[in-house]
């Protein structure tokens, strides 16, 4: 008995040792796995995480963006193109003074009259008519060819305002530079509501004059992002969406609104009009697929196709548009991998763009 018993304990260490050394190499196995990752090169890894399949993006048309309907619709139902205006130098008499106050730039306010819009001094029928103002000297012009008067300071911040334009100036500029209404107020003496006024005719007047010059840009990289806020009166979440140059950090559009389909085709839309011709830049964002339909929605041309033997005009994507986007994920808050996906264009085309 005693000699089975010794054998049986044998028997047992032996299996236990077994045990020990298989759980030991498999131990050293995942060990030697875990560091193998960790050493592995960054593009190797990079490398292996682009070998993912991405689910596939079917493009879009202008017809799919309400934006783009609405200019549709617009310019098929816009008039006939007016014929040019013959200058009104060549239709008045010679007699007379001489023309002596420069007119250029200014144009007839009056929309029945055949210069209306007209800023060049070559073509319109603008002459001095003399000033008035007593803080200031005040110029006023008079068409000739419709007899409307109208002055300098018409369509201006300053359009009927008494107070001298060298005091407005200084109250907005405190403002530019983060004073607030009220203690602009009290420190230049005016009303709250009176420097209101004039803050919001400013920014409109801005407004106007950012829509007339910031066009026909020529922008190479394009970044497009959206960073949530929300207003304190309103309990809405809102999304400022904005597209920057990361070159120049120029901001060509910001638009406030929720994370929908037609707010994306609504920043695209004013993108494109921003652009010049021709001009198609490389667009990055993160893993946001709304970018996706509005890009190739707004960068194309149609085409006619033969389909059953006749023709029909379908939407084509511009070949060299490339987009790139990144891909975060996330666990428990915390940033955990990140994964660049090609959508349009190819990987070496978007290198061979950022670096040139």
């Amino acid at each position: 008995m005693l000699i089975t018993s010794i054998g049986e304990d044998c028997m047992a260490f032996h299996v236990f040792l077994y045990l020990l050394v298989v759980c030991l190499l498999l131990c050293l196995v995942l060990f030697w796995r875990l560091c193998w990752l960790h050493l592995q090169p960054s593009h190797s890894r990079a490398g292996a995480k682009r070998t993912a399949l991405h689910r596939l993006l079917k493009p879009r048309c202008p017809d799919d963006g309400p934006a783009c309907r609405l200019a549709s619709t617009a310019s098929s139902g816009a008039g006939p193109v007016p014929a040019p205006v013959r200058p009104w130098r060549e239709m008045k008499s010679r007699r007379g003074a001489p023309k002596r106050v420069n007119t250029q730039g200014f144009a007839c306010p009056n929309r029945k009259c055949l210069y209306f819009g007209i800023t060049d001094a070559s073509i319109h029928a603008l002459v001095g008519d003399g000033k008035h103002g007593q803080a200031e000297r005040i110029q006023t012009f008079r068409c000739q060819a419709c007899r409307t008067t109208f002055t300098s300071r018409r369509n201006t911040p300053l359009y009927r305002l008494k107070t001298p334009s060298q005091q407005v100036a200084q109250v907005l500029s405190a403002l530019a530079e983060g004073l607030d209404p009220s203690a602009a107020s009290r420190v230049f003496g005016f009303r709250q509501a009176t420097i209101t006024t004039w803050l919001s005719r400013a920014g409109e007047h801005a407004q106007t004059l950012h829509e007339r010059f910031f066009f026909q840009l020529h922008l190479p990289h394009l970044q497009l992002d959206e960073l949530r806020t929300r207003l304190r009166s309103c309990s809405q979440v809102l999304w400022l969406w904005l597209v920057i140059d990361p070159c120049t950090k120029i901001l060509p559009v910001l638009h406030l609104g929720p994370r929908t389909q037609n707010a994306a085709h609504t920043v695209v839309h004013s993108l494109r009009h921003i652009l010049a011709p021709g001009c198609l830049p490389l667009f990055t964002s993160d893993g946001l697929n709304l970018y996706f339909y509005a890009l190739t929605a707004h960068f194309g041309q149609w085409r006619d196709v033969g389909c059953r033997g006749r023709k029909v005009l379908r939407w084509q994507v511009a070949a060299g548009l490339i987009y790139g986007q990144v891909k975060k994920s996330y666990r428990r808050r915390k940033l955990v991998r990140v994964a660049p996906v090609m959508r349009l264009g190819t990987e070496d085309a978007l290198t061979a763009a950022l670096q040139g």
